[in-house]
């Protein structure tokens, strides 16, 4: 019954995530070669990266596959887009490990103030 105590911080680290976001604006140019990017279409989304964006296309490779793969690249029209995000998901999940570990050394932290005094 304890956990009941602890749900605030669990659920509190499952939201740290990707930063997923939509940008103001897409400028026709390359994104940088790690950039993550979501392109969504029909009600499906492509997760990419080495995007290069154009005044009527965008491209990108898989981010399953080293942003330098030729033969990989995909693209689709600018007018088949319904929506751009970009995050970063290896940020998001260091972001998540450091929030968790944080709070189980102040957890553990303040449970020793009470528990394991010296001389006690």
């Amino acid at each position: 019954m304890r956990f009941i105590h602890h749900l605030p911080l669990v659920l509190l680290s499952i939201s740290c995530g990707a930063g997923w976001h939509q940008p103001a604006a897409l400028s026709p140019g390359p994104l940088p070669a790690r950039q993550q990017v979501q392109v969504w279409s029909s009600g499906h989304a492509r997760r990419w990266h080495a995007v290069t964006v154009t005044q009527d296309s965008i491209a990108g490779v898989p981010f399953t596959e080293s942003p330098s793969c030729v033969v990989c690249r995909e693209g689709i029209v600018r007018t088949a887009v319904d929506s751009v995000r970009l995050g970063n998901p290896v940020a998001g999940f260091w972001k998540t490990i450091g929030l968790v570990l944080g709070a189980a050394g102040a957890l553990l932290a303040i449970a020793c103030e009470g528990w394991c005094h010296p001389g006690n």
